[in-house]
């Protein structure tokens, strides 16, 4: 009965010992706790998608909740960026006619600059860029609409990382 007990109260030691590690936010202090984010400038024929850019970055912020989306008077820094290219590549044809693509890779580029606010020169410079893969059936424009916000969401994540956690 000892040894089981001594085992248990063992066991549960090791496992909180564990845990203690873990923290929910960014691994390294970016420097900022607040950010303002512009609207993103759209320098490709893309319509509308400055607009699915910047809510997605903003949500994504949100979501890494370790630095908070503030009006640009209460910011420590200031998010600015250009959506520098927007690529559809087939990556799979159809059997039947090798000119008809089925699938295609989705490419989202930005650069952008992160600025402490009242300050000119750049804080931080940087790019991402965010991809994805969709099949194409009847529709074109249609399966184009559901793969857009996936290419924009993994671009958000990758630029919140490397803002946030410095990767």
């Amino acid at each position: 009965m000892k040894i089981s007990t001594a085992l248990s109260l063992a066991s549960t030691l090791l496992l909180l010992t564990g845990c203690a590690g873990y923290k929910v936010g960014a691994i390294k202090d970016p420097g900022f706790k607040t950010v303002f984010i512009e609207n993103f400038k759209n320098d490709v024929d893309e319509p509308a998608l400055e607009s699915l850019v910047t809510t997605t970055i903003i949500k994504e912020f949100q979501n890494d909740g370790s630095v908070e989306v503030t009006s640009e008077k209460n910011a420590d820094v200031i998010l600015r960026g250009h959506i520098t290219s927007f690529e559809m590549t087939p990556v799979r044809f159809a059997r039947a006619n090798e000119l008809t693509p089925t699938q295609v890779n989705l490419t989202i580029g930005v650069s952008y600059t992160l600025t402490k606010r009242g300050e000119t020169k750049p804080y931080s410079e940087k790019q991402a860029i965010g991809t994805t893969s969709f099949f194409i059936g009847n529709d074109l424009q249609s399966d184009k609409r559901q793969g857009v916000p996936l290419a924009a969401e993994r671009l958000g994540r990758q630029m919140v990382a490397s803002l946030v956690e410095g990767w």
